[in-house]
């Protein structure tokens, strides 16, 4: 079967590959779209690559069920990427992503992958692919479970600091939910896919000050939620010092430190936290329902290629 190599120093190679030999809890799945997750982007940039590649957001048809009765050749289904061991305390309560003993993931950017049966998420059959691969994946997916964490009411004023492929989502699913979104990011193209998608009004992050401007659009407040999904020390520090009094602060963006002023920024204006990861196997169903009710996450879609211009997709 056809397969990508990240093979480092920004280059991807298609190579022949042996197709998948499912073990007795996986399904084998002829995967119809493939997304690419900025967390591999390390990997792609690095000098040494990877045996492989590190794809996990997808989509396809079940081809060989393996012996899982509940599926039949055909099938169409997207998958939850972190497979735990199912026995610890943390798996039998649905946190998944909280398993001391999860198991590794990738290779989806090929024809076939092999799967865990119980990760499976069963697609509706008028669902298409770029809507299926966003709802199981990062973009709709942490941007839900972050929306169950956090908390959005009609009309509130949200700043969602970074309009990468996590932050469109947010700016997405908020704005159908009735949220008054303004995108912060200093690519114009992005601001301008913010818009696109809902954003009531974008802020320059790269020109002049990004925190008075919120507080120019939120009669001097300051937004009730800042949600931040760049993993930028900075962007982190300008999401606390924005948000108003009381108000609320979502984290997204992978970091490994920042900086803020726990006195000015967190103590005095009593705000509420919150970290997001992953979505729950259990918040599928939720996911599925919005786009019954009219959201569409294939919106946040912009460029689709075959795996031999994969090459194309990382510029």
């Amino acid at each position: 079967m056809k397969s990508l190599e990240f093979v480092g120093n920004s280059r991807i190679e298609v190579i022949d590959a042996p197709e998948p030999e499912p073990t007795p809890d996986q399904v084998v799945i002829n995967i119809k779209a493939s997304a690419l997750c900025g967390s591999e982007m390390g990997v792609f940039r690095s000098p040494h690559g990877r045996e492989g590649n590190p794809g996990h957001e997808f989509v396809g048809e079940v081809v060989d069920p393996n012996g899982h009765s509940e599926f039949e050749q055909g099938d169409r289904v997207g998958t939850h990427v972190i497979v735990g061991c199912g026995t610890c305390a943390h798996c039998k309560a649905g946190n998944e992503i909280f398993c001391p003993n999860m198991l590794p993931s990738g290779y989806a950017h090929a024809e076939y992958i092999a799967v865990s049966a119980r990760h499976c998420l069963r697609l509706p059959d008028d669902m298409d692919w770029d809507t299926g691969v966003m709802v199981a994946g990062d973009a709709m997916g942490v941007a839900y479970h972050l929306t169950q964490r956090v908390g959005v009411q009609a009309h509130d004023t949200v700043a969602v600091f970074g309009c990468g492929p996590v932050g469109l989502g947010v700016v997405l699913l908020w704005s159908f939910l009735g949220a008054r979104v303004i995108g912060v990011d200093m690519s114009p193209y992005r601001r301008d896919l913010a818009e696109k998608l809902g954003a009531c009004a974008t802020v320059d992050a790269g020109k002049g000050d990004t925190v008075a401007r919120l507080r120019e659009l939120t009669d001097g407040a300051g937004p009730d939620t800042c949600i931040e999904c760049t993993g930028r020390p900075a962007a982190v520090a300008s999401a606390f010092e924005a948000a108003r009094k009381g108000g609320k602060v979502g984290v997204v963006g992978e970091q490994e430190e920042a900086v803020f002023n726990p006195s000015r920024d967190l103590i005095h204006k009593e705000l509420s936290v919150y970290g997001a990861w992953y979505f729950r196997l259990s918040e599928f169903a939720g996911m599925v329902e919005l786009c019954r009710r009219g959201l569409e996450p294939r919106t946040v879609v912009t460029h689709r290629f075959p795996l031999e211009e994969a090459q194309q997709g990382t510029t």
